[in-house]
């Protein structure tokens, strides 16, 4: 402790006092990784007395949206960053400890105050706001700046520049901790980030840590409260880069429960479905996740009700299906859950490498899609645990919705096992129509209560009385098409391949057509 007060008083960290009145708090050392030893000054009991104002930092959740494929980045790290933060000298006596008799006073920012991270953060995150308005593309987390580009060369001068200001506004640059070289991999918040191929994953140095610190639970089998949550603090940050990690939490966080509050020491033994969970940690900590999700994307919206399920994918698939005695029995988020699962096993190909938005009227479902599961209910996290599986292995994405009911009208209405809302022409238009251009031979987009013709094609696989249900897959001959279908460029350029005649009904006064028919 001598020595690493001594070279403070050296650095001007901290200055010997005088002063009778102020606030006394500890300080002591912890060994760093390298074997060096790291002032620790506990301010926790200052920190009680702060008013603290609310403010954000960057995060991995939000970094995917600044990195672009195939960027180039370097790291620039500050050195003893907050001891570049001087401290108003009358406010010094607050921040004193005493050592062999000897009061001394904190000169610069403590790493300890509760309010040091929003005062630095106000400082770095002034200086990344000016390196934007020069054109620098870079983000900061506190004294650790990542800095991208499209191309090495351009890196290197935006580095320049950024080193430059740095140096002018009197900071210190660690140059050792500094990833200086344009690379498309590197280390930024505790990961590894990948441009290349646009995953994110946890170091090899933290991956072999967090796999011993699990061999030992897995090999004594036991565990107190206080390690529990110890190691659920080491897996919940090593989640963002395991795929399907949040979900083999869960197991942890409900056996967690049952730990004893009292005594936080006290051993007990690790059930089953925890020491599996484990297993798969062990198994899957370098398995790295995409931090950006598929190009191609599908949409799909689902209901359920009392009588069965009513899925809409896209703008052209409609499902539905009745439930089974035992699947009657379901609570509604139980039905609403496996609604989505139903839907993708129906159609694997459909969801393949696909970024699929999950349109829902329920809060609960959202929330388990989101989260990767909960912990109130053991039959949802069930039915997640097999929806998130099955998304996986078909290495796509699910982004939750939560559309009200009154908007998600289709899918209700197939849940319901109701017609779904539709318009036709009345008898007198279609009759003018077929007499002018003759009579069409199939009706495009019908049904059998809105079908002009007796050939027609639906968008209801289950209409047995269509002709078909996949129009685009189909010689067109001569057919009628309402204006109003979503489809309609689509269904334009498909017909556009056939030396065909067909009639187009558009419901609105206006509508935008191709003028090569």
């Amino acid at each position: 402790m001598s020595i690493v007060i001594s070279e403070m008083l050296k650095k001007g960290i901290v200055t010997e006092t005088r002063e009778t009145s102020g606030f006394i708090s500890h300080m002591f050392l912890r060994l760093k990784a390298n074997g060096k030893p790291r002032p620790i000054f506990n301010l926790s009991h200052l920190n009680t007395f702060l008013a603290l104002k609310r403010f954000r930092l960057i995060n991995h959740f939000k970094l995917p949206k600044f990195l672009m494929p195939g960027d180039f980045m370097v790291t620039v790290d500050l050195s003893d960053a907050y001891c570049h933060v001087p401290i108003k000298q009358s406010h010094q006596r607050f921040l004193a400890f005493r050592y062999m008799g000897t009061t001394y006073n904190w000169t610069c920012l403590p790493f300890g105050l509760a309010s040091a991270p929003q005062a630095f953060a106000q400082l770095s995150n002034w200086v990344a706001q000016l390196l934007r308005s020069w054109g620098v593309r870079v983000v900061v987390y506190l004294d650790d700046f990542l800095i991208a580009a499209r191309s090495p060369l351009q890196l290197e001068e935006d580095t320049k520049l950024t080193l430059n200001l740095l140096r002018h506004l009197g900071w210190v640059v660690n140059m050792q901790k500094s990833q200086l070289n344009p690379s498309q991999s590197r280390s930024f918040l505790g990961l590894d980030w990948d441009t290349r191929t646009e995953t994110v994953s946890l170091p090899d140095q933290k991956a072999r840590d967090i796999r011993h610190h699990i061999g030992q639970f897995l090999s004594k089998g036991k565990w107190s409260l206080k390690a529990h949550r110890q190691l659920l603090g080491i897996l919940s940050f090593a989640a963002f880069a395991v795929p399907l990690g949040r979900l083999h939490l869960r197991p942890l966080q409900i056996a967690g429960r049952s730990l004893p509050r009292g005594n936080p020491r006290e051993n007990r033994t690790i059930p089953p479905p925890c020491l599996t969970a484990l297993t798969w940690w062990s198994r899957h900590l370098k398995d790295g996740s995409p931090y950006t999700p598929p190009p191609r994307s599908v949409v799909i919206s689902t209901d359920a009700s009392d009588w069965g399920l009513g899925v809409h994918i896209g703008s052209h698939l409609y499902l539905r299906h009745e439930w089974s005695e035992q699947q009657q029995t379901w609570h509604i988020n139980h039905k609403e859950l496996y609604a989505i699962r139903w839907a993708i096993e129906s159609n694997l190909q459909l969801f393949r490498n696909k970024s699929i938005t999950v349109l829902t009227d329920s809060t609960t479902v959202a929330g388990q899609i989101r989260k990767e599961g909960g912990l109130r209910s053991k039959t949802l996290l069930l039915e997640t645990d097999k929806l998130l599986r099955l998304v996986y292995s078909l290495q796509s994405v699910l982004k939750p919705i939560r559309l009200p009911g009154v908007y998600n009208t289709l899918a209700d209405r197939l849940s319901r096992n109701l017609a779904l809302p539709e318009w036709h022409l009345t008898e007198e238009a279609t009759s003018a129509i077929f007499k002018r251009w003759g009579t069409p031979e199939v009706d495009l987009f019908a049904s059998h209560r809105s079908a002009v013709v007796p050939s027609y094609v639906t968008l209801d696989p289950s209409d047995p009385l269509a002709s078909s249900s996949r129009m685009l897959s189909r010689d067109p001959g001569c057919s009628t098409l309402p204006g109003s279908s979503p489809l309609l460029p689509m269904d334009l350029k498909h017909l556009g391949q056939h030396v065909v005649w067909f009639t187009v009904y558009a419901r609105f006064e206006s509508h935008a057509m191709r003028h090569d028919h």
